[in-house]
């Protein structure tokens, strides 16, 4: 029988040098006005470790610093921009809530997408707020999903499972966020990018644009509305520094 993984063991020392040991699989540090530092760590993912800030006042960024031997210093920063100065008010950027879950063997971890870049991709396709989560599987989980709500009894690339099916909920707001999860198949998305060769990153950027645009309400049952999506997936993946997907 394998072994269970065991949480990390975290030690926090205040200002005085008393350590408190504590066991957490995720650290959420909150620096005040609206700066944030994740640190995530489940056991069970091989040598992976997720550092996430967010910030409402500008762009995070976090600073990584040699401190002596084996000793790293992480620091938190807001970067502010400056923007030119327009008339009106200023479009406001949707926002997104993602979290990303990973459901891997050692292999397909080396194979799957980072947070940072899913983020990106997501953001890149997001019309209005949403809270999203990303799940990366691997051809078991992927098929299993297809079977079951899909009634097709195979892994497939990608999945979108939106929550209320983008209708609003009851005492929900008209600008309330969309809510949804999005399903990768790690080993599928692999196969797809080989056979079809093309880039891994690019395939994974158009497959969570294409599973975000669903999310948002777009399809592709008919010519019509199949030719409305891809025109927007392929202007949000150029944005992206992506070829045409469908070229």
């Amino acid at each position: 029988m394998a072994k269970k993984p065991t949480a990390p063991k975290i030690v926090a020392v205040d200002a005085d040098g008393k350590a408190t040991r504590i066991r957490a699989e995720r650290i959420e540090i909150d620096f005040g006005r609206g700066r944030r530092l994740v640190l995530d760590f489940p056991p069970a993912a091989w040598g992976d470790l997720d550092i996430e800030a967010e910030s409402d006042e500008g762009t995070p960024v976090i600073g990584v610093q040699p401190g002596a031997c084996n000793l790293l210093t992480l620091r938190v920063d807001v970067r502010h921009h400056m923007a030119p100065a327009v008339t009106g008010k200023p479009e406001r950027v949707p926002q997104l809530g993602l979290t990303v879950q990973k459901a891997l063997n050692k292999a397909q971890l080396a194979q799957a997408p980072k947070k940072d870049a899913i983020r990106r991709w997501a953001q890149a396709a997001l019309e209005r707020d949403a809270e999203v989560t990303v799940r990366l599987v691997g051809e078991e989980e992927g098929r299993t999903l297809n079977r079951d709500f899909r009634g097709k009894d195979y892994a497939t690339n990608v999945l979108t499972f939106a929550y209320g099916d983008g209708e609003l909920l009851p005492n929900e707001a008209e600008d309330a966020p969309l809510a949804g999860d999005l399903v990768l198949c790690v080993p599928v998305v692999v196969r797809e990018a080989a056979a079809q060769d093309k880039d891994l990153e690019a395939h994974y950027a158009h497959l969570v644009v294409h599973g975000m645009l669903h999310l948002q309400g777009y399809d592709h049952e008919t010519d019509a509305d199949a030719t409305v999506m891809e025109a927007r997936e392929t202007a949000i993946l150029a944005g992206l520094g992506h070829a045409d997907p469908y070229a």
